[in-house]
Formats: C-alpha cells, structure tokens, sequence
C-alpha cells in the first residue's frame, strides 16, 4: 500500500479548515448529497421500526434519561414530529441528513490527514457505500446519532493531533459528552482514544494541558443528566445490559463475520490498511490502537456487532489517505458496485412480500420489523370495538412490547383507541392505565401474567401480517382480559419488563 504521511504537526496552513477545504471538493458535496438522495427515496417505503415509534411517544415524555438510553434521540424525535408532523418520511430526514454529515465529516477527516482531493473523494465514497452506514442511517434509533456523534469526536481528535494544538481538547470533551446524552457506547472510543495516547509517546504531551481537565469536566457535566435519571430511578440500565447480555455468545460467534459483512467485504482493505497505516505513524498511532481497542473490546464484552461502527470513519479516512498517491477510479467503481449490492440488503429495496422469499432478514432482521404496524393497530381497534359498550367505557389497551405500545399510539388516534400503557422499559414508568379501566385489550402479554391479575382472560385475536414475513409480531396474540382482581397500581409492578 503507498503510504502518505499526515502534515507535520505545526505546519502553517491555509485560512481555510479542513472542513471547508472538504466542503469546496464539490465530489465530495455530490456524494453526501447522493447518499441523502438514496436514503431519502426508500425512506417511505414498508413503515416505521419498533424503535422509531417507541422514540415518538417517548418525545412526547420528554425526561433527562430513559430506562434503556439518553435523552438525545428522544429529543430530536419530538422536534422532528413538531416539523413533520411525526410523518414517517419526516422522521427518516433525519438519520438520511446523518449519513450525508458522516460523509462530509470522513472526507474532513482524510483531508485534515494530507489526503489530497482524489483521497478526500475515495474516503467520502467509502463511507457512502458502507453497507453498515446505508442500513443504519435509514431509521431513527440511537445508532445514527451515536454514529455522527463517534465521526465528531475523531475528527476533533485527529485536529488535536494534526495540528499539536490542545485547544481542540475542549471540542473532543464536548462532543463527546453530547455523545453520551446519544448513547452510552461512545464511553468505549473516550476509553480507547486515552489508552491509544497512553501508549504513543509522541502523542503524550498533549496529555498536560489544562484544556484537557477543561475537557474532561466538560465531558462529566454533559453526561451528567442521564447519570443523574439512572441513580434516582435505581439504575435501570442495569436490568437493561444484564438482559443484553444474555446475547453475548451468540455476538461474539457472529462477530468477525459481521465487520466484513457490514462494512462491505470490498471496503475491508481500505479499513484494514487505514488502522495498519495509523499504527506505523509516531503520532497517528493513538488511532490505530483505538480503532483496535474498540473494536476487540466489543469482541470480548459480547457487544452487538454493529457498537464499533463509528469508528469506521476515521479507518476509511486514514485508508484514503494512504492510497491518496494512486488513482481512485477503479476503487470508487467496485465501492459503488458492492453498495448498489449491499443496497438490497441494508434498504427496503424489495417490495415488503419479497422479505418472505428472501433471506434478507437473516443479515438484516431490522426490515421485517418495519412490516405491519399499522394493520396490527388496525386489529387492536376491532378488537376494542367489539367489546360490549359497558366494558369498551373501561377498557384499556395494554402491550407486551414497546414497538406495539408505540404503533397504538401512533395510529390509534384516528382509529378510536385509547393511549397505550405497557410494562417494556420507559413505558412502564409512565404509569398504568387509569384506575376505573377494569378492562384490558392486552396485545402480546403473558397470559399467566394476566390471570394472575383478572378473573377472565380469552384470546380475541391473532395478527398476522399477511404477507408471511417472519418478524416478532407475527402470532401476536390479542386477549382480552376482565374482572380486574387489584387496583392497577397494586398490579403494575408486575408487569414491569426493563429488557
């Protein structure tokens, strides 16, 4: 690989930063807004994740923490419904707009590295393509924003050192404590970036500065809130990660496959050869050990696969970087062509019944769980209107999940249903049904759970999507359930579900 090294620290440079320098390579511009274009276009097709209908009503209940994440994306989910009225393209503009910043940000990033104008264009490609990126910048989770928020914090660290600069620790502090209101998985890049200066002694006089201890209460007052909401509400993250980990083995059979997989095996070169060229360079090394330390250590934890994900940026930045001395074409061809691929896979391309013929979902398992929201609503609303006038006055409808809570919500207003209460995470602690409500139409609850509390329970439905896609609501069984045995605030703890 021809390597490029990165400008000497100290070096006078051009008025411009290097995010305007990225910005007027107008290729770059072309491919941020072509990657927009594609996710923008799929963006109204199937319907919303479980965890974008969740983040809805959870903006509706604005709090400084949630039981299972920050405040951030909640957050901006409320905004967005301001704007948009919650529409589901609406809401997708966001994490489209996301994926655009992540490549605007890479090109920076290669840019601020030395890569010259074909380097900055190969580095913004890579991360337009990246199979990873195209799947998780479609729906507005956690991951989008937490995935910027990692791109952020590396270019303001790779400014740190470029440049020898410790201004740009207070940068680093700051978006990465606006990260930690996002997601508590830039905690592992904070760690891996101070274990990577700890062994680059290039790099360690950066480390006595005072803009550093600046940056490091920066850092503890943004996290602070959530920290704050979990200690008085007894840590429920904890109930949270110990049911995540039940998963740990099967990630960690999965994991390896996976950063080939989902980063696009014709990206793994580039990434592999960009930490290869960090950990050659005196100074870059801090990068390529962090890269490594996140990455290993989600490994070893038993993470998801897709927790190092951010740190892909800085890899395909310094990748670029290195082979910023040859020609770019034949690459960005192969990335296009390994996207338009990935593409079918990452995105709604086929049309919602072909996700039963297709084993897409066994790389993707998030598409089938955009499937039939609306319909299940639908059917919860017939159920309801079924009922005798005397018990539909005191009904409440209750779920098993959030995903169903949320889609009660959100399309039970036209339909005549009532709020939706649930026992899944932050739905449980914003309380239980009504008093009066003697009566409930229980979407996907234990039945043993629901004897234990009523003298009658009876199956009233099943949902089936009609489509035979395989996802975590089909079969969904819908009871209903009278004779209420104790006040709901007697019976509310029990069905309390922090998972």
């Amino acid at each position: 690989m021809t390597t490029r090294s990165p400008a000497p620290a100290g070096r006078p440079r051009a008025t411009a930063s290097a995010v305007k320098r990225a910005i007027r390579n107008r290729a770059v511009w072309l491919v941020a807004a072509a990657a927009f274009g594609v996710e923008m276009a799929v963006s109204g097709r199937y319907g919303y994740d479980r965890d974008e209908l969740y983040f809805l009503a959870a903006g509706q209940h604005l709090a400084w923490g949630y039981v299972d994440q920050p405040l951030l994306t909640p957050l901006l989910a409320r905004i967005d419904a301001l704007l948009t009225g919650g529409t589901l393209v609406g809401l997708r503009a966001l994490p489209a707009l996301g994926l655009a910043a992540l490549v605007l940000l890479t090109a920076a990033m290669a840019r601020e590295l030395g890569a010259g104008r074909g380097g900055q264009l190969l580095a913004a490609l890579a991360t337009a393509c990246c199979a990873e990126y195209l799947g998780a910048m479609h729906e507005l989770t956690t991951t989008p924003v937490d995935f910027v928020g990692w791109a952020l914090v590396l270019l303001a660290a790779t400014k740190l050192l470029t440049r020898s600069d410790p201004r740009w620790w207070i940068a680093v502090g700051g978006l990465a404590g606006l990260g930690m209101d996002a997601k508590w998985n830039i905690g592992f890049l904070v760690a891996a970036l101070g274990l990577g200066f700890a062994v680059t002694p290039a790099a360690r006089p950066l480390l006595r500065s005072r803009y550093l201890a600046c940056a490091a209460v920066l850092f503890v007052v943004l996290a602070a809130p959530d920290v704050a909401w979990q200690a008085l509400h007894g840590w429920p993250n904890v109930a949270v990660f110990g049911h995540l980990n039940q998963q740990a083995w099967q990630n960690r059979v999965l994991y390896w496959p996976i950063q080939v997989v989902y980063t696009s095996i014709a990206l793994v070169p580039l990434w592999v050869g960009g930490i290869r060229w960090a950990l050659r360079d005196a100074r870059l090394r801090v990068f390529g050990v962090a890269a490594v330390a996140v990455i290993v250590a989600q490994f070893v934890l038993g993470g998801k696969g897709y927790y190092p994900g951010g740190v892909y940026t800085f890899c395909f930045a310094a990748g670029a970087t290195a082979l910023s001395g040859s020609s770019p074409r034949r690459r960005a061809v192969v990335y296009c062509v390994a996207a338009a691929v990935s593409a079918v896979i990452a995105l709604p391309l086929l049309p919602a019944a072909a996700l039963a013929r297709f084993p897409v979902q066994k790389v993707n398992y998030d598409l089938g769980e955009e499937i039939g929201w609306r319909s299940q609503a639908a059917l919860v609303a017939r159920v309801y209107d079924a009922l005798p006038a005397t018990e539909r006055a005191d009904a409440a409808v209750v779920t098993g999940n959030y995903g169903e809570a949320g889609a009660v919500d959100r399309y039970g207003p036209v339909l005549g249903l009532p709020p939706a209460y649930s026992g899944a995470n932050s739905y449980w602690l914003w309380g239980p049904p009504p008093a009066r409500d003697t009566v409930a139409v229980a979407v996907n609850v234990d039945p043993a759970l629901l004897r234990r509390w009523f003298s009658s329970v009876r199956v009233a439905a099943v949902y089936r999507n009609g489509l035979g896609v395989c996802d975590d609501e089909e079969g969904a069984v819908i009871y209903v359930a009278t004779g209420l045995r104790a006040p709901w605030a007697t019976a509310w703890p029990g069905f309390r579900d922090y998972s």
